[in-house]
């Protein structure tokens, strides 16, 4: 009996092991795919970013134009469309701050935490509920050898 409760103790010792070592392997996992989630999310910004940079500069830039041809003087389209991206930047800093900030927020911890991942805990009880049916299925088979 002593030699059954000490094989037990160490089986329980070697799943909390292996429990430990899974768990830490889960978060490496986890850490790995939302770095690289974000590595992604900031290559995607900086390409699409200075894409779109480079279309409003030279649809500025032309418009800007335009409206100096349309007032006879340059310089006028420039203060026009330099007068709009500052209203613009006003408008951004008054309304836009919570606005930007809600929404990096969201993405960032959509990123992060992913629904589809698999909670350590729930893996925990699973195991546990499996070791406590073998447990059960030992000590039936010990009865009836013991009859």
């Amino acid at each position: 009996m002593f030699k059954d409760l000490t094989d037990g103790l160490h089986k329980v010792v070697d799943r909390i092991e292996d429990y430990g070592l899974s768990t830490a392997e889960y978060y490496k996992l986890r850490l790995f795919k939302s770095a690289m989630k974000g590595s992604v999310s900031l290559v995607n910004l900086l390409v699409f970013g200075s894409l779109s940079l480079f279309v409003m500069l030279f649809i500025s830039v032309g418009a800007a134009f335009w409206l100096g041809t349309f007032f006879e003087h340059s310089y006028v389209g420039f203060f026009i469309i330099g007068g709009f991206y500052g209203i613009l930047l006003i408008c951004m800093f008054i309304f836009g701050k919570n606005l930007i900030e809600m929404s990096l927020l969201k993405k960032f911890s959509s990123l992060l935490y992913d629904e589809h991942d698999i909670e350590p805990k729930k893996v925990a009880e699973e195991e546990i509920e499996e070791y406590q049916q073998v447990l059960q299925k030992d000590a039936i088979r010990k009865e009836r050898e013991t009859k």
